[in-house]
């Protein structure tokens, strides 16, 4: 149903990169495909216009169905040779240089679609503006939009302007209102979908993007030692005469390591996704839990950077067992040991731990959008 065109052939010559700065890679990945990816996640058919000597840059970070078109002399040339691929009945046309482009803000436009054959995100104007024609006049603010993109249309319409029209324009918006006298609609809003120019804006959008992927989770979790029950502590049998009591099979560092990834991800504790009230889950292997975990860190596209565990005993000692412990930990994650830290330690003798009644283990992941 819907089409988006991201036009990515200028130059960026006032970034001083020497370069398309929509090549500048940003977390290993260039600024284009930001917006490429968030309409490709929401199921678009994407048409991105390019310069042909970018074309071999950027084809190995193309995934899935991606149509290509090529730039012209203008951006109205430019959009006009990606609309000529467009095959839905509505169509997003966006500036690539625009990488802060979200759901919330497409689903915005989506809405105006439903009430306009033609509409625009847009800010309202809040500074003071003048014109200056034989002196100064105030403008009034409260009719001024700052016009961004995506500009959206039904495509019927917007092809139609493009093959009425009788110069270039600098926007789709304004080209469309040239040829077609139909209602526009303004789609205001308030985040930040600012326009990448000169370097300041991308040293500012890195930072951004360093920021936003980055995600940290702790959890602590204890369990009860008593007589008739194995100790599986990171996935692995450990002898003694005594195991940890729990609905699972109560290993309490995977239980933290599972919890820690599900807290960086803001989905909550491990007893919102297996509750100890559900028979189904009573003996469940921990392994299973910490799996379920990592699927759910992938389904975000997000990678653990490094997890530092604590296990608190007073007995078994844990040294013995640091090893495998490791390589357990490091397979059910699917990560490598040098990521992985496991410690031990002992409560001195105070508490329930110190006192041989509970054993406890704490976990801190760091994670990394991929």
């Amino acid at each position: 149903m819907y089409s988006c065109v991201i036009v990515a052939a200028g130059t960026g010559t006032r970034a001083n990169l020497g370069y398309n700065k929509l090549r500048y890679l940003v977390m290993n990945k260039p600024v284009l495909m930001y917006s490429v990816e968030m309409f490709l996640n929401k199921g678009y058919e994407v048409i991105v216009v390019m310069n042909k000597e970018d074309e071999a840059f950027f084809k190995p970070y193309f995934q899935g169905t991606i149509k290509i078109a090529y730039g012209g002399k203008n951006r109205t040339e430019s959009v006009a040779n990606g609309l000529s691929l467009v095959s839905n009945k509505f169509v997003l046309i966006h500036d690539a240089a625009r990488p802060r482009i979200n759901h919330r803000m497409i689903d915005q436009i989506e809405n105006g679609l439903a009430l306009s054959n033609a509409c625009f995100l847009a800010k309202r104007v809040t500074d003071t503006v003048y014109r200056l024609d034989n002196g100064l006049e105030l403008l009034d603010r409260n009719q001024l939009y700052q016009a961004e993109t995506p500009q959206a249309f039904l495509t019927k319409s917007i092809k139609k302007a493009y093959e009425l029209r009788k110069k270039a324009f600098t926007d789709d918006i304004s080209l469309y209102q040239s040829v077609l006298n139909e209602t526009i609609l303004p789609i205001t809003h308030e985040e930040n979908n600012d326009k990448i120019t000169y370097q300041e804006d991308l040293d500012a959008f890195v930072q951004e993007v360093g920021k936003q992927s980055m995600r940290i989770g702790q959890s602590y979790d204890i369990h009860q030692l008593v007589e008739n029950r194995k100790l599986i502590i990171g996935g692995i049998q450990i002898p003694f005469d005594k195991g940890l009591l729990g609905h699972s099979d109560a290993d309490v560092l995977l239980h933290a390591i599972a919890e820690s990834i599900i807290g960086a991800l803001g989905l909550g504790d491990l007893g919102s996704i297996y509750p100890d009230t559900d028979p189904k889950y009573k003996d469940l292997d921990s392994k299973i839990i910490v799996k379920k975990s990592v699927s759910l860190m992938k389904e975000r596209h997000y990678r653990i950077e490094n997890i530092d565990t604590t296990i608190f005993a007073e007995k078994p000692k844990m040294a013995p067992f640091i090893s495998d412990i490791k390589k357990s930990i490091s397979s059910l994650l699917e990560i490598e040991e040098s990521l992985i830290n496991v410690k031990a330690a002992t409560n001195e003798k105070l508490d329930s731990i110190g006192q041989n009644k509970a054993i406890a283990a704490s976990s801190v992941v760091l994670l990394i959008k991929e």
